[in-house]
């Protein structure tokens, strides 16, 4: 059977990951949904998340989050990578404010998509 999907090597997106147009984390806490926009520093193969200490809340140390960085506004513009996995606190390696509480997310699952190279593929089942 053929499949059409937006989903492409997670490779094939790692200028987001350089340049962060958009990015965000979302986790479980106080049993309902957590979203927080984030500044992300991706360092030595590492994913750096900083999140304001103004923020209601923020994740434990050990606790899975999902990070998607993604851009554009239009359907074939749309471009993500979401990266699942857990955070550690962290201390910065980059000069920034002391306002923000930093983390270094150990990757589990990586995926990503680009809207405009939707293409054919033979499912293997």
């Amino acid at each position: 059977m053929v499949q059409v999907t937006p989903k492409i090597d997670p490779a094939l997106a790692q200028d987001l990951l350089q340049r962060v147009p958009r990015a965000c984390i979302a986790f479980a806490s106080d049993d309902r949904a957590w979203a927080q926009p984030i500044l992300l520093k991706w360092h030595e193969d590492q994913y750096w998340i900083a999140i304001p200490q103004s923020a209601a809340q923020r994740p434990d140390t050990g606790q899975e989050v999902v990070l998607l960085v993604d851009e554009g506004i239009y359907y074939f513009d749309l471009r993500a990578i979401y990266i699942r996995g857990s955070v550690q606190p962290a201390l910065p390696v980059f000069s920034t404010s002391a306002d923000y509480a930093w983390f270094i997310l150990a990757p589990s699952r990586t995926i990503a998509w680009d809207y405009g190279t939707i293409h054919q593929v033979d499912d293997e089942h």
